[in-house]
């Protein structure tokens, strides 16, 4: 048997180890199952015990306040009474007295005799024996007694009559406000009341018994040597419950008070009936648990020898890699405890920091997951304490100090796209964004670049340490400038540039991000392409132009989008109907802002050189009938250059799907966001990416934002709260319920799962 036991082995060391701890525990589990069966069996056999105690003592309190009433009953009886009160004899009361007396006893089975004591008449009526003179009563010493006592109380007790204990209701004449010459005893059968209320239902082989105020017992059984060790058990300090051995047997004792009486019922269950069953049990209980454990040995033995025997190759590589081994290490030889698992251990750690390094210096130097960050942040209203700390380890910024936001937008950026495909439009405006870093960090600022999709780049811009002090406003007014010409010089791009004031680092980036993109687009108002700040746009605003009928308006932009060339030519009728009850300048005026808002949200719409080319073309006309004409063909124009685009429609898709990429933090999104980004209406936009994609547009964008939702779980420590807000959800509840629906776990199992797997 020894031979098969390789000590050396680590299958086998790991067994044997195993083993033992198991070996062990099964023993300390079992000594503890075993005692909390006997404890459990224990508090049983007493819950029993106690409620059986109940039991008998609510029927003996019954049967005992039965007895008393009966015999109440009969001692007001009248002819009973006028017997005890009689002063002398008298046969017919006497034959009365006695057909009672028959009659209950036949009544009362519990009852073994009644007698009637009158001392005025000296003579004893027996319920069984008639009329007795006290000269011939057989028990004169318990007469004598009687006769010696001043007062006899109501109570039911032991008595010494006939020769043997009695137990015995009194009933004195005084006790119902009558005289005091006669006395009633109710002498009860004591072994009928034994045999009903005290033996029956005793299938434990218990014994009971009730002893009064003078620890005499009343009612249990016949004089015996356990009786005599009970009484004197009785005699001493004893508890009302607990252990007692007495004639090699060892029993449980319970009490209860009979208050009524001042009695005490004492019930004596034997130990040895249920401690040999439970032993029996736990016997079995025992014997299968080892069985089980033998097995379970087995069938580890034989999973260690499979599982673990191959770790001794992988043993030898470790070490042959780690220089840990050398050729002197065989399978002879003796290693210390532990040397196995010291080298997987060490050999896997160093497998899991390189890997860990290596991640980690792919995520801080990699572009692609910076560009991430700052878009994060650009569309985010709050940034949260994980996503800071990204911040600050991956942008050049000094998040502590305020900064500057600009957004440089293309001018002509219809024509811009026709003029190039998506791939090209990425390479153009990548190229724009190192002219313009290139620029700003060449005069000593420092700067970070993010491209959202759309015709704008944006520019996070922050102070350098080293930066002397200067007006910063006016500073980066002529960097951007300088940036903006640069791009006119090298890549031919024509653009706007808004710059905001300073923000603060805890400041709504998404805001600022907004009102900083109407700053690019004042260039369309001034006809002049520059830089634009807060200070520019107010003095615009003091200019404002004429309000338009936002109805009428809208229903055309919504035709516009629906390519709807009848409906446009009908809408176009109803409007300038309208103008031509206004005068020249108002009329201008109007046309100004259709014009302008024709041109924000339906991109084919272009007209030259903004506010100031509208004027210009306005004065060519000479009539507002050609001027009707003249903005039909503009807008049907318009139409047929959409639908010409909408053929090409993979770059469309290319398009569509970058902007959703970079939208994704937006909870505002919408389809109709994404249309007018591509000049599309929604329904054409909802119906051709159904059909490429077989999925509708709503539900890519919840399955990116899951997918988003997985990277960061996984791939970051940011809170729930965080990513919930990075993601796209417009509330908790619709992230967790969308997130649970696609998964099948919440996103907190979802990271543990995924962060232990």
């Amino acid at each position: 048997m020894l031979k098969f036991i390789h000590l050396r082995e680590l299958y086998m060391r790991i067994f044997l180890l195993v083993a033992v701890l198991f070996l062990g525990l099964a023993g300390a589990y079992s000594t503890f199952l075993t005692k909390q069966i006997s404890n459990y069996a224990i508090q049983e056999v007493d819950a029993v015990t106690i409620v059986k105690l109940g039991r008998f003592k609510t029927n003996l309190e019954q049967t005992i306040q039965r007895l008393k009433l009966s015999g109440l009953l009969l001692y007001q009886e009248r002819n009973i009474g006028y017997w005890l009160n009689g002063i002398s004899q008298d046969s017919y009361l006497d034959h009365a007295a006695d057909s009672v007396l028959t009659d209950y006893i036949a009544t009362e089975r519990l009852v073994q005799d009644v007698y009637l004591f009158n001392f005025s008449t000296r003579s004893v009526l027996s319920a069984r024996s008639g009329r007795i003179p006290f000269e011939t009563f057989p028990d004169q010493e318990f007469l004598q007694a009687l006769k010696g006592q001043s007062k006899v109380a109501v109570t039911i007790n032991k008595q010494w009559m006939n020769g043997r204990d009695e137990l015995v209701y009194t009933l004195p004449n005084d006790a119902v406000n009558q005289t005091s010459h006669g006395i009633m005893f109710i002498v009860l059968n004591r072994k009928q009341l034994s045999d009903e209320l005290l033996l029956s239902n005793n299938e434990f082989e218990s014994k009971l018994l009730i002893v009064d105020r003078d620890q005499s017992i009343l009612l249990g059984g016949d004089p015996s040597s356990f009786l005599d060790d009970f009484r004197k058990w009785l005699s001493g300090d004893y508890p009302d419950r607990g252990q007692w051995k007495a004639g090699g047997e060892e029993w449980g004792i319970q009490s209860a008070e009979i208050e009524m009486e001042g009695w005490k019922l004492y019930l004596l269950s034997p130990q040895s009936v249920w401690k040999s069953k439970l032993f029996a049990l736990n016997l079995r209980v025992l014997s299968y648990f080892f069985l089980m454990v033998l097995l379970l040995l087995v069938v580890l033995y034989w999973l260690s020898k499979r599982n673990f025997k191959p770790f001794t190759e992988l043993l030898q590589k470790i070490g042959r890699y780690n220089g840990n081994l050398t050729k002197d290490t065989d399978k002879s030889s003796w290693r210390p405890p532990g040397h196995d698992f010291m080298m997987i251990h060490s050999g896997i750690d160093h497998l899991v920091n390189r890997v860990e390094e290596q991640a980690r210096n792919i995520k801080e130097s990699s572009p692609i997951v910076k560009d991430a960050l700052l878009r994060q942040w650009l569309l985010s209203d709050f940034i949260g304490p994980s996503m800071r700390n990204d911040l600050t380890r991956t942008v050049k910024l000094m998040l502590d100090e305020p900064f500057w936001l600009a957004v440089l937008r293309i001018e002509n950026y219809s024509a811009f796209c026709e003029k190039y495909d998506f791939s090209s439009r990425k390479l153009m405006k990548f190229a724009l964004s190192n002219i313009v870093e290139e620029v700003v960090s060449s005069s000593g600022f420092l700067v970070e670049v993010s491209d959202l999709g759309g015709d704008h780049i944006v520019l996070i811009l922050g102070e350098s340490q080293e930066s002397p002090d200067k007006n910063h406003q006016e500073a980066y007014f002529a960097v951007l400038e300088e940036a903006r010409e640069q791009a006119i010089r090298w890549i031919g791009l024509e653009s706007s540039i808004g710059l905001s004031g300073p923000l603060i680092p805890l400041e709504n980036m998404y805001e600022a991000y907004g009102r900083t993109v109407e700053l690019s687009k004042l260039s369309f108002l001034t006809g002049v392409s520059q830089v634009y700040t807060e200070d520019l746009k107010s003095e615009l605003s003091a200019h404002p132009y004429g309000e338009l009928d936002p109805e009428q308006t809208f229903e055309l932009i919504q035709a516009l989008r629906m390519r709807d060339k009848d409906s446009v030519h009908r809408l176009l009728e109803k409007l300038f109907n309208r103008l031509q009850n206004l005068p020249v300048e108002e009329c201008h005026l109007q046309l100004i802002q259709l014009l302008y808002t024709l041109s924000k949200s339906f991109k084919p719409i272009v007209t030259s050189d903004g506010m100031v080319g509208i004027k210009r073309e306005l004065e060519q006309f000479n009539s507002l009938m050609d001027l009707q004409q003249w903005l039909e063909r503009l807008l049907l124009g318009g139409i047929e250059q959409a639908e010409a685009r909408g053929k090409q429609k993979e770059d469309i898709f290319a398009e569509v799907l970058e902007y959703i990429g970079n939208q994704l933090h937006n909870a505002m999104l919408t389809v109709e966001d994404i249309a007018e980004h591509i000049s599309l209406s929604p329904n054409h936009l909802r119906l051709i990416f159904k059909e490429r994609f077989l999925i509708s547009i709503s539900d890519y964008i919840l399955e990116c934002r899951i997918h988003k939702v997985k990277e960061l779980l996984v791939q970051t420590n940011w809170s729930i709260t965080e990513i919930c807000s990075q993601s796209g959800f417009q509330s908790k509840s619709h992230f967790f319920t969308a997130f649970k629906k696609a998964t099948g776990l919440t996103p907190s199992q979802y990271r543990e799962r995924e962060g232990t797997s």
